[in-house]
Parts: structure tokens; C-alpha cells; sequence
């Protein structure tokens, strides 16, 4: 089997693999700290609109 890194050894590719399995299947906060996590907009907090990067001119 090709590994597309050569940055850790196969061994620790699967235990950082183990480690993440968690925060990305998890339904739940990944942050051990909850007041880490950002609060949800308020009711009367204006709405944003997601930013946009400009075309890079030709």
C-alpha cells in the first residue's frame, strides 16, 4: 500500500488517525475548554455577509 506522506511512520499515522476519529465523527464539542467555543450570533446582532476575496486583476 502507497502512503501518500512520509512525514510520520505508518504506526503514528494510525495513531494520529485514532486521535482525530473522535473530533470528526464526534456530535459533540471537540474543545476541552467550553469557553473556547464561539457563541452563536444574537437575535439583534446585524447580519454579515462571508467574506469574499477579491479576483487577483489580470
Amino acid at each position: 500500500m502507497q502512503r501518500g506522506s512520509e512525514k510520520h511512520s505508518p504506526r503514528q499515522d494510525e495513531a494520529l488517525k485514532d486521535e482525530l476519529d473522535g473530533e470528526l465523527k464526534g456530535d459533540k464539542p471537540s474543545r476541552a475548554q467550553t469557553w473556547r467555543e464561539p457563541e452563536p450570533p444574537a437575535d439583534d446582532d446585524p447580519d454579515v455577509p462571508p467574506f469574499q476575496p477579491r479576483a487577483e486583476p489580470e
